[in-house]
């Protein structure tokens, strides 16, 4: 398909969602993966020393707080929801 045209997808997964992994999957999955790398870099930050490390893992470490962040929220209007049913 050519990058500018407006034509629908049409197939067998045309209209459904892309995602291979559920969300309450995936989430705590992408949280535990950033968490480790975040340790990782963190720790080879304070053996070895240089300012990169320490970068990386400050920004994986604030993805894993976003991704929590949004799973908590999530989680809780899910319980707000079935309470009020």
């Amino acid at each position: 398909m050519p990058a500018g045209s407006t034509q629908a997808c049409s197939g067998p997964r045309a209209g459904r969602s892309s995602r291979a992994l559920a969300f309450w999957i995936r989430e705590p999955l992408v949280i535990a993966v950033s968490l480790f790398f975040a340790g990782l870099a963190l720790y080879w930050f304070v053996r070895v020393g240089g300012w990169a490390r320490g970068g990386i893992g400050l920004a994986f470490l604030a993805v894993a707080a976003l991704r929590f962040h949004l799973l908590r929220r999530e989680w809780r209007s899910r319980q707000a929801a079935r309470e009020a049913v």
